[in-house]
């Protein structure tokens, strides 16, 4: 518990070389009241021993405490995309992916600047603070992409939903009042294209901003 204060006032490094110096001190004065009483008794083995321990004690307290972090950094980043993702890729419009890439971007950033300020503390070395803040970068990818394909599973489910919406709706989302007078095919048309639309939207997973021909290609379909 004192350990766990102290990571939270002077950061984690600081505070596991406070503490480790406490209980070598500790130990030494220890030693030197055990040495009087036992005048061949060479205290350098078992201090050496002790530091080996605490090490180890750091390093798996250290690497609890990272996992936790980057934990909960996912945590926030996957909260951040998961909703809006799947409200973008329903819209299934022109401005669908470059939505998602710029609210990917933005999240992602505002989740690698806080957990790099999070283990700021721990006073990594630069190659394994990199492969941490990778990680959450690609776990952002990752939930655009876990979600595009849940979306995309679904996808001619969708098509018809959509489809009959647009056929049985007016503009105005109001039940359509067939007259006889509607232009059957001018509606068919709208709604088949909005449907195909949708389809484009998910045919492709578009995080690069690399433009292809599937719209064209099933526009002419």
């Amino acid at each position: 518990e004192s350990f766990d204060k102290a990571v939270e006032k002077e950061g984690f490094a600081v505070a596991a070389r406070d503490s480790t110096q406490i209980f070598l001190e500790k130990f030494d004065k220890g030693s030197e009241d055990a040495t009087i009483q036992q005048v061949n008794w060479d205290p350098s083995k078992v201090k050496d021993k002790l530091k080996r321990d605490i090490e180890a004690h750091v390093v798996s307290v250290r690497a609890t405490k990272l996992s936790e972090l980057c934990a909960t950094y996912e945590g926030k980043l996957t909260k951040a995309l998961a909703e809006p993702v799947e409200a973008l890729l329903d819209s299934a419009s022109e401005d669908t992916w470059p939505a998602i890439r710029k609210l990917l971007q933005r999240e992602t950033k505002a989740a690698v600047s806080g957990l790099e300020s999070a283990i700021s503390t721990f006073e990594l070395d630069e190659a394994t603070e990199k492969e941490l803040l990778l990680r959450l970068e690609n776990h952002g990818r990752s939930v655009v992409e876990s979600k595009a394909r849940e979306e995309a599973a679904r996808i001619l489910i969708r098509m018809k939903d959509r489809f009959s919406t647009l056929f049985s709706r007016d503009a105005d989302s109001m039940p359509r009042v067939w007259t006889g007078k509607e232009d059957i095919k001018a509606i068919t048309k709208t709604a088949r294209s909005a449907s195909m639309k949708l389809l484009s939207t998910m045919a492709a997973i578009r995080l690069e901003e690399d433009g292809d021909n599937i719209d064209t290609t099933l526009s002419l379909a």
